[in-house]
């Protein structure tokens, strides 16, 4: 049985860019867990999530994929070792990773879009030039898919990129 993780900022995450992949994910038949860096997360929307396990405790080899869910709380992760040690400890484990929104933001932070593909939120119409700087190419659209990583542009894709995101998951 496939197993997910999704990734939660403790607050200010983007309700339904958890709640439709969940969704599309379990109708699938997958189990899905949650992981923050607090006990309890609460969505834009006010959504509460108890999560499963805190970042520190999560075990790579339980699980055949991770998602990092959008919305201004996940900036929180920009310099959290745990959260791309993760992300990259799953891509070396040749695992699916996504990320929504402004998660893809996280990615090209952490180098793991060098060279790579990729989409996300670009409301304020940066992420070409950031793309740039970190090595990667910004295709624009809502769902870009390279390799075992799928990236999208927010809330409006998300029940498309939980159901894409299990086509790369092996």
């Amino acid at each position: 049985m496939t197993k997910i993780l999704a990734v939660l900022a403790p607050e200010n995450f983007r309700d339904e860019e958890y709640t439709h992949p969940r969704e599309v994910w379990e109708q699938s038949g997958a189990t899905v867990m949650t992981t923050s860096t607090s006990p309890k997360s609460i969505g834009r929307f006010n959504t509460e999530v108890k999560n499963d396990f805190l970042l520190n405790e999560v075990n790579v080899d339980d699980f055949d994929a991770i998602f990092f869910v959008g919305g201004g709380g996940c900036l929180d992760f920009m310099n959290n070792k745990e959260a791309e040690n993760l992300a990259k400890e799953f891509l070396k484990n040749n695992k699916a990773v996504g990320a929504i929104c402004a998660a893809p933001r996280l990615f090209l932070q952490w180098g793991i879009l060098d060279g790579k593909k990729f989409t996300g939120w670009n409301g304020d119409n940066t992420l070409e030039d950031l793309g740039s700087k970190a090595g990667a190419i910004f295709a624009g659209g809502s769902i870009v898919i390279d390799g075992k990583i799928l990236t999208a542009s927010g809330p409006d894709s998300a029940k498309e990129a939980g159901e894409k995101f299990l086509t790369i998951i092996s």
